[in-house]
């Protein structure tokens, strides 16, 4: 998401760490309404402040309220005032043009500036952005004289006029090319005394004015091109992850992209996603697109990222590696619950507690599954035991139960319906299939031997499964037979 900064032009370059959120709040106060944008240009003039770096600042508070005014503006001509507020011509290669510029002092005393030609640059996530008057120039601006800086002082309420001479290249590419003409003052902070002890100090200010120069040249013509060229990972100060990629136009016409950042883990799963809307990224110049993840701790693991670029109806995307190491992962961690960012508890973050939590619910439901399995399994041999019993056919048992054959066989071989390795005769019972004696005489067996263990007269010795069982002391199954029949006899 764009920031006011970016919106506006506004751009905060203070070292001070605990000073810029002060300073955000002051800078609202510094907005200087913007002429009209071109069609293809995203403004035609800016007005931007820079607070410069000053020890004093780190020791003392800075009063809002004490936010400078605009003291100076910056405007083309009549011409171009009465027109679109800034200067664009269609040019021809090798010709020279000139262009004026109006200084005005809106202050009741003197002031000390700085014009300078330069060129047009992208600000952060694209948009509206201009060089310094210490910053060189390659593109747009490098065609304008005089070259470099110069030192200008305007009375109370004094405008002056000034003007550059552009020197259009022989070999000038079709497309759309910008100049900047700007103009920066430089106020240092003053230390106000409010009372004995406490003093008050106003920001060291760099205010700055940017016109822009918009020259066409056969623009239906025009090459378009971008460049994913890098990234870079680091961490913003409240621990989170930042995500810095340089795109850079490759055409010669500024363009306005569109895409997304996807970070993935090693399992290709998405972590974090960004959609943007790019501002202008001008021809020739590079803007970094910055992505921050928002409550967010990467953990330690390979990850890579995924940026998508699409203008004028075409496509760019790279994939790029990272690392996270254990180290980087717990600076993090430490730095988002000092912001707040992060709750920790006992060292175990929320969002693992609830990963901790889901694993278990699942371990016990598999529990339950496993012991509901066991539990039908022993039901399945209950009710195929009483159906076979009952008299169904092995077939007629298997329906009831609701078995395929082959596990249905598994059942009655661990039973000992059937030996291992055959298979029931289907549509006969237990007694009327091939193995139904040997099955009676199993049961035959099992009785006697429970019979035989209710006998308490004396030691038990079986004989064999089709032998008779004799019981020490005792007449043989034959004589007790014999003497039935005398009984009978006598009878």
């Amino acid at each position: 998401m764009k920031t006011i900064y970016q919106q506006f032009g506004l751009v905060n370059r203070r070292a001070s760490g605990h000073l810029r959120r002060k300073l955000f709040s002051l800078a609202m106060m510094l907005i200087v309404t913007l002429s009209l944008a071109p069609e293809n240009v995203n403004a035609a003039e800016m007005h931007r402040f820079e607070y410069a770096s000053s020890e004093n600042l780190t020791q003392q508070e800075i009063d809002p309220a004490l936010a400078p005014e605009a003291s100076f503006l910056l405007s083309p001509s009549k011409e171009a005032r009465n027109g679109l507020g800034y200067y664009r011509d269609e040019v021809i290669p090798g010709e020279k043009r000139k262009y004026t510029f109006y200084v005005k002092n809106l202050l009741d005393e003197k002031i000390n500036l700085k014009i300078y030609a330069t060129d047009a640059l992208p600000a952060q996530n694209g948009g509206r952005g201009f060089g310094s008057y210490n910053t060189g120039v390659t593109l747009g601006g490098s065609w304008f004289y005089p070259q470099g800086p110069k030192d200008i002082t305007l009375g109370p309420n004094e405008m002056r006029e000034y003007t550059y001479t552009v020197k259009i290249p022989e070999n000038l590419e079709p497309g759309q090319h910008i100049g900047v003409v700007g103009v920066s003052q430089f106020r240092e902070g003053q230390e106000i005394k409010t009372n004995i002890e406490n003093a008050t100090l106003t920001p060291d200010v760099l205010e700055e004015l940017g016109m822009w120069v918009v020259m066409d040249y056969k623009i239906d013509k025009a090459k378009h091109g971008m460049s994913i060229n890098s990234l870079n990972h680091d961490y913003v100060a409240s621990g989170e992850s930042r995500f810095t990629i340089d795109l850079e136009n490759k055409g010669t016409i500024l363009e306005q992209p569109t895409g997304y950042l996807e970070i993935r883990d090693s399992a290709k799963k998405v972590v974090f996603r960004e959609d943007y809307e790019a501002g202008s990224i001008y021809y020739g110049t590079t803007a970094k697109m910055v992505s921050i993840a928002e409550n967010q701790l990467l953990l330690p693991g390979n990850y890579e990222a995924y940026f998508e670029a699409n203008f004028n109806g075409q496509k760019e995307w790279r994939i790029f590696q990272f690392t996270v190491t254990p180290k980087e992962k717990d600076e993090a961690q430490a730095a988002m619950e000092h912001s707040q960012k992060l709750e920790v508890t006992d060292g175990i973050p929320d969002w693992l507690k609830y990963v901790i939590v889901i694993g278990l619910l699942l371990i016990l439901l598999l529990l339950i599954l496993l012991l509901l399995s066991k539990r039908k399994k022993g039901d399945i041999e209950d009710r195929i035991k009483m159906y076979l019993e009952k008299g169904f056919t092995f077939d007629k048992a298997r329906k009831k139960v609701q078995l395929d054959q082959k596990t249905f066989t598994l059942y009655v071989v661990k039973l000992g319906y059937v030996p291992d390795g055959s298979e029931p005769e289907w549509h006969k019972t237990i007694h009327t299939s091939k193995y139904g004696k040997r099955i009676e005489r199993v049961e035959n067996s099992t009785a006697n031997l429970e019979d035989t263990f209710r006998n308490t007269s004396g030691a038990v010795i079986i004989l064999g499964e089709e032998q008779d069982v004799v019981t020490e002391g005792s007449a043989s199954s034959e004589n007790l037979k014999r003497g039935e029949d005398d009984v009978g006899k006598g009878a």
